[in-house]
């Protein structure tokens, strides 16, 4: 990796003028990630959040089915036996780091109003705030980047973290899908079993290019009374063809994303964002009200030192620590969410 080197020689300037710089950073790497952000700001405000000092693992309660109920006559004889209408979705901790290395050298050249113009610890620290958030991103969809190119592509293994082999977090690629299993159900059967009712709705547009009206279809599928998406997640390209179609006064609507500035367009009742982690051709119809995110107190995006500097390496001059958090995100009503694919893109 070839990085700007300085070939001048130190004449009279240089010895006695530093360079002009900033002192802030410019962030050239770090993707759009409008679910977490949402997601995020709901955890900050204690809601949709569930903080647990420990738990053998994670249990989020639904029902499946109603009680028998229905019209009689004289002499009908009631149905005594009990009826099975609840059960669990069941889920595991999963636990993120961030890497935060230093060598004490560099710290120390750091150090010093004559010296100093960025806070190199500071910038480090933020640095593995982004990193985690920005991977958590990645796993939420299933998806990762090329290591070419960046560019969003799916993760082959989406269980799975493609860095380490570990287990990944319950994100969307799982919690709305019509096949395999989700917190422990396999999903499908009919109607009035747990299977059922935690199986979600996928919309596959076969290739086709956008229109408001598949863009309905989604949305009615995941709405029920006044229960109906809030957040739209999607990729530029598809954002471009909702903006395009979109009214004046939608453009500039109000919402909980756009007030901490993002750029969004209302649909129905719903945010529409782009967000750089979601696989091309896709769009998620997302009630967040029935997206919870599970963090461990204690261990919530903490650094594990609990040092300004992290750990001392007995043998180095050096420094390491994580910025850790055991968390996952999982979708206690599938049924409210769905996803449009295979999306022109």
């Amino acid at each position: 990796m070839a990085l700007p080197t300085d070939p001048r020689s130190i004449n009279n300037i240089l010895a006695t003028t530093l360079d002009a710089q900033l002192s802030e950073i410019t962030d050239n790497f770090f993707n759009t990630n409008a679910l977490f952000q949402k997601l995020f700001l709901q955890y900050k405000a204690g809601f949709n959040t569930i903080k647990y000092r420990g738990g053998a693992e994670i249990r989020s309660a639904i029902q499946y089915a109603g009680l028998p109920a229905y019209m009689y006559e004289k002499g009908t004889t009631f149905d005594t036996s009990q009826t099975e209408f609840l059960t669990s979705l069941q889920f595991q901790w999963r636990r993120a780091a961030a890497l935060l290395n230093l060598d004490h050298l560099d710290v120390r050249k750091n150090m010093g109003d004559e010296s100093q113009i960025i806070d190199y610890v500071a910038a480090v620290a933020q640095n593995g705030v982004n990193s985690v958030y920005n991977m958590i991103g990645y796993r939420i969809y299933g998806t990762q980047p090329n290591a070419t190119t960046g560019v969003t592509e799916a993760n082959p293994a989406p269980t799975i973290d493609p860095i380490t082999g570990a287990a990944s977090i319950d994100g969307l690629y799982n919690g709305i899908a019509t096949t395999g299993s989700y917190g422990g159900i396999t999903l499908g059967g009919n109607f009035g079993t747990p299977g059922f009712s935690v199986t979600s709705n996928i919309v596959n547009a076969g290739g086709a290019p956008f229109s408001l009206d598949i863009a309905q279809e989604a949305y009615g599928l995941a709405t029920f009374a006044q229960d109906q998406p809030d957040l739209i997640v999607t990729t530029q390209k598809q954002f471009n063809a909702f903006w395009q179609r979109a009214q004046p006064q939608d453009r500039n609507a109000p919402g909980p994303l756009r007030d901490v500035g993002f750029r969004t367009v209302k649909f129905n009742q719903a945010e529409v964002i782009v967000d750089s982690h979601c696989l091309p051709g896709d769009m998620y119809f997302l009630d967040t009200k029935y997206i919870e995110v599970w963090i461990m107190d204690g261990c919530d995006f903490v650094r594990r030192s609990g040092e300004p500097l992290g750990f001392p390496v007995p043998t180095q001059d050096a420094f390491v620590d994580q910025l850790i958090a055991y968390l996952d995100l999982i979708i206690p009503g599938p049924r409210y969410q769905s996803k449009l694919t295979n999306l022109a893109e």
